[in-house]
């Protein structure tokens, strides 16, 4: 049994023996109970609220640790294409200044490197 029913057979018990009682307590049971709902109205919730008890309506008890596992799988995800993004517009950026530059790329890749480390290494 859940609370909501378990204090709806608490009402009506309570309800029923409210009956047989004199017109002073009748009143002040009243009174009381007006003033316990009065206390219990709900607080108007706040968007994060909102949105925290529709996904716990959505996903069953069961469900909500692989709907974070999932929700945790798709920010590391996200991370990763942002910064894979970001490396490939830097890279782009490169490209684009040597195509653009007057040098040829072969100016860039300097051939006669690897040969002067050769000789420098053997003497």
């Amino acid at each position: 049994m859940n609370d909501e029913a378990f204090a709806r057979r608490v009402a009506v018990q309570l309800s029923a023996a409210a009956r047989s009682v004199d017109g002073d307590v009748a009143d002040r049971l009243r009174l009381a109970r007006e003033r316990a709902l009065a206390a219990h109205r709900p607080v108007q919730a706040g968007f994060g609220a909102k949105i925290g008890s529709a996904l716990r309506r959505l996903f069953p008890p069961m469900m909500r640790p692989a709907a974070v596992a999932a929700a945790i799988l798709v920010a590391v995800l996200a991370g990763d294409y942002w910064t894979t993004w970001l490396r490939v517009s830097e890279m782009e950026e490169v490209d684009t200044a040597l195509l653009i530059d007057d040098l040829p790329i072969d100016a860039y890749l300097d051939s006669d490197f690897k040969a002067w480390l050769q000789d420098d290494s053997q003497s």
